[in-house]
């Protein structure tokens, strides 16, 4: 097992960091991550829809929050009426809000699916926007933010799904973002880094330069 406070020597980081549960874990494996997740002072964990009634009786013993994560491929009435029941019934369950990754190029129409329902079904409830982050290029960040201040997203997740080991690539597409972040936005910067420990510090220390008033704001997954 990882230890954080090992491969984070920047405690900032370290609190700013939260878990991502495997799609396949067991219940044994659930518990096991949510007391790992208070030992080493995590806050946050992402679980996929199935495993948040799971997980809810451990993390309300150790106060821990749960953010349900789905992928929505292609935007469909079917497909949103589905998400948004779905969306609904773990919040039902414990959630404290729900990750909707979503392709680029499905983005606005998801937006414009969801803008009419969005406050009843986020009610004091987080609602953050994942991307794939190879997916956005310069220019698309405008477009990226109108949708999401469209529907006062709480947060952006940008997902790191794939490891090219080009240092100048990924700050580079980071960099985009926080060149066209609104600086009055109330909005987080979620990064998920899979097993990229080494990242965590290249984005704090862009976001340190660029956007300081981002740093409470700023928090990572890793795989659990």
């Amino acid at each position: 097992m990882i230890d954080i406070k090992e491969i984070f020597d920047n405690d900032e980081i370290v609190k700013s960091v939260g878990l991502w549960l495997p799609d396949d874990g067991d219940s044994a494996e659930l518990a096991g991550a949510a007391e790992y997740a208070t030992e080493m002072g995590v806050g946050a964990m992402s679980v996929v829809q199935h495993h948040v009634s799971i997980v809810w009786p451990w993390v309300e013993r150790l106060k821990l929050k749960i953010m349900s994560r789905f992928y929505v491929d292609s935007v469909a009435l079917d497909t949103m009426s589905t998400l948004a029941m779905d969306i609904k019934s773990v919040f039902k369950q414990g959630a404290d809000g729900a990750q909707v990754i979503v392709r680029l190029n499905e983005l606005g129409r998801f937006v414009d699916s969801i803008v009419s329902v969005r406050d009843d079904l986020f009610f004091q409830k987080d609602l953050s926007i994942g991307l794939d982050i190879f997916e956005v290029w310069p220019l698309d960040w405008d477009v990226v933010f109108n949708a999401l201040n469209k529907i006062h997203a709480s947060s952006l997740l940008l997902i790191l799904t794939q490891e090219t080991h080009e240092k100048s690539d990924f700050t580079g597409r980071i960099y985009g973002a926080l060149s066209a972040w609104d600086a009055d936005s109330n909005m987080e910067l979620h990064v998920m880094l899979d097993e990229s420990f080494e990242r965590a510090e290249q984005v704090y220390r862009l976001v340190a330069k660029m956007r300081p008033e981002l740093l409470d704001k700023l928090h990572f997954w890793i795989s659990y």
